[in-house]
């Protein structure tokens, strides 16, 4: 499975993470942290039990953080639009969670273009976008750090 080369997403240019939003790909990034998967632990002593038995509570998903990238398309603009179906900075309107949240899946590649590991994360959405300093001469990417809230992720 290679990938497109009109997409930024040549793997032999550092571009090592790719990022497919509702099936489609929709960006490359250089650097990836995959959420953090725990359960919490629950104890219970019975009635007559001198210690506690422990079972296993909630499960708790954490944060997808994605940097040095850039979105196929509409560049940042994508990025920028997700994260205002949430909350629109303008007006202050919240969207509901069926605008903007995504099935996303982080797909980890190798050198030439194969998928190694892949992240399905379910309810996700943009919570936090920060750009690198621009330079006029640069062409490098536009996205340093993409924070997205996951709601729930399995690894494939």
């Amino acid at each position: 499975m290679g990938l497109n080369p009109v997409f930024p997403g040549n793997p032999r240019q550092g571009w090592q993470f790719t990022v497919r939003i509702n099936g489609f790909d929709a960006a490359v990034f250089q650097k990836a942290t995959p959420p953090e998967i725990s359960v919490e632990v629950d104890e219970f002593a019975s009635g007559g039990s001198v210690r506690n038995h422990k079972y296993a509570g909630r499960k708790t998903v954490g944060e997808c953080t994605l940097e040095k990238g850039m979105f196929a398309d509409k560049g940042d603009l994508d990025a920028w639009n997700w994260l205002t179906q949430a909350v629109n900075s303008t007006t202050g309107d919240q969207g509901a969670p069926s605008d903007y949240w995504r099935d996303v899946d982080l797909c980890h590649v190798n050198r030439v273009g194969q998928v190694i590991q892949t992240w399905h994360m379910t309810e996700a959405f943009v919570s936090q976008i920060s750009w690198s300093d621009g330079e006029g001469e640069s062409s490098e990417h536009m996205i340093e750090t993409l924070t997205l809230t996951v709601g729930d992720c399995e690894v494939r």
